[in-house]
Parts: structure tokens; sequence; C-alpha cells
């Protein structure tokens, strides 16, 4: 087909195909609630991520340039070695890692390095975190000269590091990817952010439920989130995946080591895979259905809700029937508000020929 196309269409769809596949690779759902993401003030959206309930923000391109900033630090870090020691790597050729919290909140530095002033002496490790930023971006923390004040994710960030790793300062290196001037800048350790951070990421992982809305709609800032990512957010729509995190059987044990997910319906531990397979047993979370939750009528098979006066179940597989609907069925019907006069009016071809619904509207793209 490629072969069909003149040289300009054959390019663009290159492109296209170069992208489509850098999305396809990109690693979905992370497995823990990361240092990196900690600062963020929302803790519906860091909630509902840790859940897997929202769907990837970024298109290939960003994709590709968030990798370039990868390379860029490596770079960075491979100047910086020739000048000062610094451990990049672990003896396992992996970054320096830590957790807490049964393995659920947890990050990688950039790496550790050595003999730079003011420690109290040339032994002293520090920690070093290295990022990149465009040109308008670089100015504001250039003319600001305060790392922590340009970014207060990145702030939160470096704070967790310094505390997990027992550090008593960070040298933080931001390189312009237009100009590839550099920003360096040491910055003490702040152990009031690491005791927050620590108390907030148990609060998010232990919560069984989510947080109420950060902002409002008017005030949400459309520069990545697709309509879909904003609706699921606001509660208007179930997530595109029916995984274990979003599951009202499963929980993440803190207790434990390893970032273990336990089922209380199957009795077992689930590993990353099953989590994100999920199984005809699932059963969502009900703040997550914009409909009534009904606790009177449910059981641990059924969950009852209302809308419209019309009352249907999410079920597990064997008790999926007449206004009985499996969570990919509820995850479909989501899409149009549970509306009961559709719900009624198809019920009778439903139950009649076995049916399901798997598919009320097009999906952007595949849940996984």
């Amino acid at each position: 087909m490629l072969l069909e196309l003149d040289s300009e269409e054959y390019c663009q769809a290159l492109v296209t195909r170069i992208d489509d596949k850098v999305k396809e690779l990109d690693q979905r759902y992370r497995g823990h609630l990361g240092f990196s993401g900690i600062g963020d003030s929302d803790e519906r959206k860091l909630w509902l991520n840790f859940r897997w309930c929202l769907p990837p923000t970024f298109e290939g391109r960003m994709l590709r340039l968030f990798d370039l900033g990868n390379h860029i630090e490596d770079q960075v870090i491979e100047h910086l070695g020739n000048v000062l020691p610094v451990a990049a790597k672990d003896e396992d050729g992996e970054q320096f890692n830590t957790s807490l919290l049964g393995g659920h909140f947890a990050g990688s530095t950039d790496g550790l390095v050595k003999d730079v002033f003011p420690a109290p002496n040339e032994d002293t490790m520090l920690l070093l975190e290295v990022k990149s930023a465009n040109d308008k971006r670089f100015k504001e923390l250039a003319n600001s000269e305060d790392y922590e004040g340009w970014s207060e994710t990145y702030r939160w960030q470096i704070h967790c590091y310094m505390g997990a790793f027992n550090l008593e300062y960070a040298l933080v290196v931001v390189y312009n990817k237009n100009t590839s001037h550099l920003y360096t800048q040491i910055i003490p350790f702040n152990e009031k952010i690491w005791e927050k951070a620590q108390e907030k990421a148990q609060r998010i992982i232990e919560s069984s439920v989510p947080f109420t809305a950060g902002k409002s709609e008017s005030a949400w800032e459309m520069k990545y989130e697709a309509q879909i990512f904003k609706d699921i957010y606001f509660k208007r729509r179930l997530p595109p995946s029916a995984n274990c995190r979003n599951c009202l059987s499963s929980k993440p044990l803190t207790s434990s080591n390893g970032a273990v997910w336990f089922c209380r319906r199957h009795e077992a531990a689930r590993s990353i895979e099953d989590q994100r397979a999920g199984c005809e047993d699932h059963l969502w979370i009900p703040d997550l259905v914009n409909a009534d939750h009904f606790p009177e009528q449910s059981t641990d098979d059924v969950i009852a809700y209302t809308k419209e006066g019309k009352t249907f179940t999410n079920a597990i597989k064997k008790e999926i029937g007449a206004m009985a609907f499996s969570s990919v069925e509820m995850r479909e019907l989501s899409k149009i508000d549970f509306d009961a006069n559709v719900m009624e009016h198809m019920e009778p071809l439903r139950t009649e020929f076995n049916g399901h619904y798997i598919e009320a509207m097009n999906e952007d793209e595949d849940a996984f």
C-alpha cells in the first residue's frame, strides 16, 4: 500500500508510522506512585493515575520529545563526570532506586555526585538531578535563579530523593534544549517537604475511593489532555480499561514488599500482567460510576445503581443478566450516561439473544 503513495504522502505516512509505534511501545501505566509526580497538588488526578483510570495523555511526537530529554540528560551526566565523581548506575547497570509503603511509592535518581561545594568534605554524596527545558522555560529559571520556585513538582521530587537516600544536598543541572546553556544550583534538604510527601503518598495509596476534583472544569488547562481524560476526571464516563486497579475487589498492600496488589475475591496477589488484564469478575469502584449507588440492593457479586428512576447493576460474570451488566458493558453505557430509555429499549433484544454491549461509540484507541 505504501508503494502506491507519492513521495510526499509516503514521507508523511512514515512519520505517522514512527509516532504510532512510539506510542505503542510506551509504558502506558506505571506500577507505582512516583516521587516525580507526588508534588502535583491535584490528589484526584494522582489517585486516578495510580488506579490506572486515566488514559495515556501524550501522542507519539511528545513521547519522542520526552525521550530526547532522556538522551540529553545522559549527555549532561557524561560531561559532568569528566570533572566530578558521578555515579549514575548501580552495580547491575540500573538507576539508583528506592521505595516506601510496600513498594507503592517509589523513585529512581539520575545519579549521585561527590566533591561538590558546600558539602562538608569531598566524600559527601549529593543527589544529582538533571532536567532539560525549552528556551522560554530555561530563561524563566535563569532569571529567577530559583529551581524550587520554578517547578513545585520538581521541588518535591528532589526532596523525596534526598529524604529517601538520606542526603543533605542536591545538585540540579538544567539544560537549554535550544542553546545548550546549563543552569546549576545546589539545594539543601527540606525535611518538611519529605514528611508531607510521605503523608500524601500514604493517603493516596491507601484510599479506596477517589478524591474530590482539585480544580473546576473552567480552570482546567487542556494543554495535552484529550476530552476522554477530562470526562473521566469529572466522572462523566468510566475509564477505558477495566483492570484490577479500579476494581472494587482489589487493594494495594503497604505492609508487604514488592508493590503487591491483593484481590479479595480470588484471595490472591495479582501480578502486574494480571492487573492490566483484569478479569470477568471485575466490579467498578462505585465512586467512579456516574449514577447513584444503591448499597441496599448490592451484594458481593452485584453493585446496584439508579439513574433516571431505573435500577441496574454491575455484575460479575455468573450474575450477568437482565439489567445486570459486566464492567465492560458498564464502560460502554457510561458513554451515553446510562441513558434509561436506551437501556430499557435494548434490554429485550439483549436478553433474548444473550447479547452484550461492546461499543457505544468509537474510541480513539484501545485501553492497552
